[in-house]
């Protein structure tokens, strides 16, 4: 993350694993959660928005604290998925039956620890799609652009999360962890259309 973005928006170019599906999820939730910060810092000077003060500095301050863990599950993501790809491609050069079952077992335990990550990344964004909103109604008009985008961000790092999870379900298919994770991503997928209603509300 301490890189330029021409930097960093190159690295997921640039045609290796990582950083991956994972970490571009929790960018765009750190894209919504610094685009309503900053609303909520511009809203704050307006004498105008003074009757959702309260509201306001409460949503400032959850952003600073979604943004580290966001940040660090970006990081994590990456380099847990790299292992992942690695032990992918030490299993097809495995020499024997038992080699390939043992880094089998071990590329599954990674990656429902990578799919974990991702389902930290959709909880933490999920509420971003309503603070957006928030902030579009109560915050100050002349950046109502930003609040738009950090809505549709903030959705769409929620549906890319679902995506990526739900692939790895289908890869994890027959162990237990699938079993107690796809209703998970399922409800999770439910909620999705009231919120995008919300947003069209606002056009």
């Amino acid at each position: 993350m301490a890189q330029p973005a021409s930097q960093l928006l190159d690295a997921f170019g640039a045609g290796r694993a990582s950083p991956g599906s994972g970490s571009a999820a929790a960018m765009m939730g750190l894209l919504a959660a610094q685009l309503i910060h900053t609303v909520c810092l511009k809203s704050l000077e307006k004498e105008s928005c003074r009757p959702a003060e309260a509201t306001l500095r409460h949503i400032r301050d959850r952003m600073t604290e979604i943004d580290p863990l966001l940040r660090a599950l970006f990081e994590k993501d990456a380099r847990e998925f790299e292992e992942v790809v690695r032990l992918i491609g030490e299993r097809q050069s495995a020499a024997t039956p038992e080699a390939k079952g043992a880094l089998s077992r071990q590329i599954n335990a990674m990656l429902e620890g990578a799919t974990d990550n991702v389902f930290e990344i959709i909880d933490l964004c999920l509420p971003l799609i309503d603070h957006g909103v928030t902030v579009f109604q109560h915050g100050w008009g002349t950046v109502r652009g930003d609040s738009g985008a950090a809505i549709s961000a903030s959705i769409a790092a929620v549906t890319s999360g679902l995506f990526i999870a739900n692939l790895n379900i289908k890869w994890l298919k027959g162990r237990r962890y699938a079993r107690d994770n796809i209703d998970r991503g399922t409800a999770l997928l439910a909620t999705l259309p009231a919120e995008a209603a919300r947003r069209e509300r606002l056009h």
